[in-house]
C-alpha cells in the first residue's frame, strides 16, 4: 500500500531527515576525527620513537591496515552513512556545483584520486569513497582490495616520512644545539 501523506507534511519530514543526518554526521565525523588524530600523532609517534624508524614503520603499517579494515567492517555492519561518504557519492551523480566538483576529481582517474585522497585521509575513507555503488554495504571486492592496499601503503609511507622526519629533526636539534 502506498504511503499517502498530506503535501504540507512532506517538507517537515524532509527537514527531520536532514537534521537526523546532520546529527549522525556530526557525531560520526567528530568521533572519527578525534580517533584518527590520536592514532596519527600519538600512536604513530610512539612506535617510531621507541621501535625506531624501520621497525616502527612496519608496525605502523600493519596496525593501521588492521584498524582501517576493522573500521570498514564496522561501516558495513552498521549500514549507516556516518561519515557522509555515501551522500558525497550520491552528490557526485548530480549536476549541481558540489556534484560537478566531486565528478571532476573522480573523473581524473582512480590513481590520481587515490593519491589525492590518501594524502588527506586514510585507506578506509579512500576505499569506502571509491567503492562501486551508493549505500551498498556489501564488503570489499578485488578492486576495493587493490585500492585499500595502495592507499594504505601510500598514506603510511607519507606519515612515516612526516612524523619520522619530525622526530629526527627534533632529535637533531636537541642533541646538537642544547
Amino acid at each position: 500500500m502506498e504511503n499517502i501523506e498530506p503535501i504540507a507534511i512532506r517538507p517537515i519530514v524532509k527537514k527531520k531527515m536532514w537534521f537526523r543526518r546532520l546529527g549522525l554526521w556530526t557525531t560520526g565525523i567528530g568521533s572519527y576525527y578525534i580517533f584518527t588524530w590520536v592514532y596519527d600523532y600519538i600512536v604513530v609517534s610512539f612506535f617510531l620513537i621507541y621501535l625506531g624508524l624501520l621497525r616502527g614503520a612496519i608496525i605502523v603499517v600493519i596496525l593501521s591496515m588492521l584498524v582501517d579494515l576493522g573500521t570498514m567492517k564496522f561501516y558495513d555492519w552498521l549500514k549507516k552513512d556516518w561519515l557522509a561518504l555515501e551522500t558525497i557519492k550520491e552528490l557526485d551523480n548530480r549536476h549541481g556545483i558540489v556534484g560537478k566538483l566531486f565528478s571532476f576529481v573522480r573523473g581524473k582517474g582512480v590513481v590520481l584520486t587515490i593519491i589525492v585522497l590518501s594524502l588527506t585521509s586514510n585507506a578506509f575513507v579512500v576505499t569506502a569513497y571509491l567503492r562501486k555503488g551508493i549505500y551498498q554495504y556489501d564488503g570489499m571486492k578485488f578492486r576495493d582490495w587493490v585500492i585499500f592496499i595502495s592507499s594504505s601503503l601510500l598514506i603510511n609511507l607519507y606519515w612515516v616520512f612526516v612524523v619520522g622526519g619530525g622526530i629526527e629533526l627534533i632529535k637533531f636539534f636537541y642533541y646538537n644545539i642544547f
